[in-house]
């Protein structure tokens, strides 16, 4: 049984060397497998996706489809993200997923392009669940290009989530509606990029700086983050922890493309000291 089950599209990415595997399951499964942890993926692609060469020594439970989902992204200097779908894989059952894939320790709902209507967390028993919001509220119109839309039904998709992560780009008024999330979920994260993140509790509301970095690619890079706060945790029961952590994980991503410079624990350790020295000398600044 995998400690972290990661379900959602995989998908390629256009990047300038050619295209690149890639969505929230990929990049939260290598994530965790990279901490120590075993990880599985629920998918569905098409003929061109070669698990054992695009994901090998990862598990998948993979459900045939006539293409993969294909993506397009193009960034803004500010980070704001445009991008277009030129393929799309089936909606995601879990009907046939095998019943030891069933109760992971952690479970991750990482959808791309709205592929899991009437699957969510009740339908596992997961210990610890964390849910993308990016693929909750993505349109995409004929053209394939994609915008944001109202979450249709964020209280059936988040039943039995423990942690709503979301984008300050993945809706006009993030901010805003982090807070009315709060009702379904006990934690949402809403993350800001290099600007590190605002954490939301029912206790409280707390900004936790980020670790800046040199920016090559930052595609994946709050899928990584999303992947690493429910590592750590569910190791350690601290959501601030757990935030900062993540934080550190996320900054070793972004200075590489696609999925090449994913730390392992050690270093997002070292980078864990390494922030916190930072912010003791006043040395982080917004």
């Amino acid at each position: 049984m995998p400690r972290l089950l990661s379900v959602g599209h995989v998908c390629h990415d256009r990047a300038p060397g050619g295209d690149v595997v890639g969505g929230s399951v990929t990049y939260g499964s290598l994530t965790a497998r990279r901490l120590g942890w075993d990880v599985a993926i629920l998918t569905s692609a098409g003929p061109d996706f070669d698990p054992q060469r695009e994901l090998p020594g990862v598990p998948l439970f993979l459900q045939p489809a006539a293409a993969t989902t294909r993506f397009v992204n193009e960034y803004e200097p500010d980070g704001t993200r445009h991008q277009t779908v030129t393929a799309r894989a089936d909606d995601i059952r879990f009907e046939a997923l095998p019943d030891e894939w069933r109760a992971p320790d952690a479970l991750l709902l990482g959808p791309l392009a709205g592929e899991l209507k009437g699957v969510g967390a009740t339908a596992f028993g997961a210990e610890c669940v964390g849910a993308i919001a990016q693929g909750y509220v993505r349109a995409i119109d004929a053209e394939g290009r994609v915008s944001a839309k109202g979450w249709e039904r964020p209280e059936r998709d988040l039943l039995g989530v423990h942690v709503l992560f979301l984008s300050q780009h993945d809706l006009p008024d993030a901010d805003t509606r982090a807070r009315e999330f709060l009702s379904l979920v006990p934690l949402v994260a809403l993350t800001r990029g290099w600007r590190g993140l605002t954490l939301l509790t029912r206790d409280g509301v707390h900004d936790v700086p980020s670790l800046p970095r040199p920016e090559k690619d930052p595609t994946g890079a709050g899928d990584v983050f999303a992947a690493a706060f429910l590592v750590r945790y569910q190791e350690s029961s601290d959501p601030l922890e757990a935030a900062a952590f993540a934080a550190c994980a996320a900054s070793c991503a972004v200075e590489g493309v696609g999925t090449t410079t994913l730390g392992d624990r050690a270093e997002v350790m070292r980078r864990m000291d390494l922030r916190t020295r930072m912010i003791e000398d006043g040395e982080w600044e917004e």
